[in-house]
């Protein structure tokens, strides 16, 4: 077993030494189904292996860059080669650290992280228009300030007692009785959930919305055709079904003329292997990785912090490893 802090990478740039901290580096904790994933301690970025079977954590270093990790791995380097399957998310560092690391291994994208991009595409465009919304309320305030001046040296001009006006914004009210700025905020949880789910209030929200806003309407309707291709119900149907549904659906968002869905298409595009194999590996993903980072998450809470780092990862690999 290799404990915290034996294993350091001296890698040089140009004059100077860059050290890796690899604080976990158990090569009988690896196994032939793995996930990576990068997690935020303290202040700084660390790569995560972990055994999807066994739950346990086998490599932890202080980088995401798959250089780094190239040479943080060296001394699990013969287990790396072992590993059939690597579930992670779309980092092109760590696209590239399996491709070197893991050649034989079959990499799957991680739905949750995949997922996650959609609805920050859906909920961008909702963003945007509130963002307009307050961009003109501002603009009207200026307008109002500017004509408040002008009155106010007229009327000293005239020697007339000058009354300051109060400023007022008449917002467009929605067929939900609620304005616009306020739909758009109360519509964040609307746009994650599937029509079935939403509440009566809801129901009448998205109906205003999407009747004020079609681009809105269009993002939503195309983020519930991926999930329900996206979903369990596609594992271990043909292969040309499963991709002829995904190319249909990249025509469908060229049609909708949606920039940040469009976007995201072309992210899904990039990453279209990785992705599909989902279905290959009967709905494999990251959930594991994400779990323990929850876990470690919870446990720097409970002991206030990681003052101590060493003792911090000595305690984190008698509980994860």
């Amino acid at each position: 077993m290799i404990h915290a802090n034996d294993v350091v990478v001296n890698k040089p740039i140009i004059d100077e030494i860059k050290t890796v901290l690899v604080p976990l580096c158990i090569p009988e904790n690896m196994g032939f189904d793995m996930c990576i994933d990068e997690k935020m301690i303290g202040e700084d970025f660390y790569t995560i292996i972990c055994n999807r079977q066994t739950g346990k954590l086998a490599f932890m270093a202080n980088t995401t860059k798959s250089e780094d990790l190239l040479s943080a791995s060296y001394p699990i380097k013969e287990q790396l080669q072992q590993v059939m399957i690597i579930n992670r998310d779309l980092a092109s560092s760590y696209r590239k650290f399996c491709n070197l690391a893991m050649p034989t291994a079959q990499q799957t994208g991680d739905k949750f992280h995949v997922i996650k991009l959609l609805m920050d595409a859906c909920q961008s465009i909702r963003k945007k228009q509130k963002s307009k919304i307050l961009t003109d309320k501002r603009k009207a305030h200026n307008e109002f300030k500017d004509q408040e001046k002008h009155r106010k040296i007229k009327c000293k001009e005239l020697n007339d007692k000058f009354v300051r006006r109060k400023f007022n914004y008449n917002e467009e009210i929605l067929s939900n009785s609620e304005t616009v700025s306020e739909a758009l905020s109360r519509g964040r949880y609307m746009l994650y959930k599937y029509p079935d789910q939403w509440s009566n209030k809801q129901e009448l929200r998205a109906f205003a919305l999407f009747e004020k806003f079609p681009d809105i309407e269009k993002a939503y309707n195309l983020s519930i055709q991926f999930r329900d291709w996206y979903s369990k119900k596609n594992i271990g149907k043909s292969k040309l079904y499963i991709e002829r549904e995904l190319h249909q659906w990249y025509e469908d968002i060229e049609l909708s003329g949606v920039s940040e869905l469009m976007n995201f298409s072309s992210t899904v595009e990039r990453n279209e292997e990785c992705i599909l194999n989902y279905f290959y590996q009967n709905g494999a993903t990251n959930a594991m990785a994400e779990n323990r980072n929850g876990k470690i998450k919870k446990f720097i809470n409970s002991n206030q912090g990681i003052r101590d780092r060493d003792f911090f990862f000595f305690r984190l690999k008698k509980y994860f490893a």
